[in-house]
């Protein structure tokens, strides 16, 4: 057999990789979105918070594609998606993401930031939600605690500012954001914040404005299922707009996960997933 026919014959060996698991790049104007599609069924977006990429939910995504269709995206100006941070360009974004795949609604969960684009998005786009989690939610505009919220990512830029990348872990891990049990060190940075440049603190952009950020006076807008989920130990701007939000909706509901933080799918990742199985299980989707 000569060489020629000796590689192909290895080549039919090789598994062929599902389209739906490949790494895509979506042109969406003014920046290349970087998604990835795993599974089938029931379509759930991941939305990753600040200073991340799509990769922090590895888990589940291993955890939930056997039943759901899982897309995740890198938001714009993180990971390998280009443009410059924009929560009002995000929800925009996701809306030409699930027109690119054919999808009319699906179940959005975001955290941290990646929580407000949900926010954003499902006020913007009611028709095109199915669910909502709302995992680590900041203080939406118009609620006490904003101001507060924006002063902190002031004083993370002036800590990169200052010191680089490396004082701005330290300074995260000090700041109360992030809770870890008394007495523990500063962990080590995980894979996806040595891929953050911090280009979104050191040269900001005025926002475009696409889409309206998610405020506290519409609410009321979000008539699909909501579930607030967070850590016992998150911050209390955090907590205290997941108690609102869940008294002032009635289809919302609250999950708060014991001895873990802002980043509870970090802290406790079987409760996490435990919560989000419930929640995906229990509301059925609409016809």
């Amino acid at each position: 057999m000569n060489l020629r026919l000796t590689m192909c014959a290895l080549l039919a060996l090789v598994p062929a990789v599902a389209p739906a698991q490949q790494a895509r790049m979506l042109p969406v104007g003014d920046a290349m979105i970087h998604y990835e599609v795993r599974g089938s069924g029931e379509p759930v977006v991941f939305l990753h918070g600040w200073s991340q990429d799509l990769t922090i939910w590895d888990r589940e995504v291993e955890a939930l594609a056997p039943q759901y269709r899982i897309i995740r995206l890198d938001r714009r100006g993180y990971g390998r998606s280009t443009g410059h941070a924009d929560p009002t360009a995000d929800p925009a974004d996701l809306r030409i993401l699930l027109d690119s795949l054919g999808i009319r609604r699906a179940t959005i969960v975001g955290l941290s930031a990646g929580a407000g684009v949900a926010a954003s998005f499902g006020m913007a786009f009611p028709d095109r939600v199915e669910r909502m989690v709302l995992y680590g939610l900041g203080p939406l505009e118009g609620f006490p605690g904003a101001e507060s919220m924006r002063a902190g990512m002031t004083s993370f830029a002036n800590a990169v500012r200052s010191g680089g990348l490396d004082s701005l872990w330290t300074a995260m891990m000090t700041s109360g954001i992030f809770w870890r049990p008394p007495g523990t060190p500063v962990p080590e940075p995980p894979d996806s914040w040595r891929r953050y440049n911090g280009k979104d603190l050191t040269d900001p952009q005025p926002p475009s404005g696409k889409v309206p950020l998610a405020s506290w006076h519409r609410i009321e807008s979000l008539s699909m299922p909501v579930l607030l989920l967070q850590g016992e130990h998150d911050m209390p701007p955090a907590l205290a707009i997941a108690d609102s939000i869940t008294r002032r909706l009635p289809n919302a509901r609250r999950v708060v996960i014991p001895d873990a933080g802002h980043g509870a799918h970090f802290d406790q990742p079987d409760r996490f997933l435990a919560a989000l199985r419930e929640f995906l299980s229990s509301t059925p989707i609409r016809r």
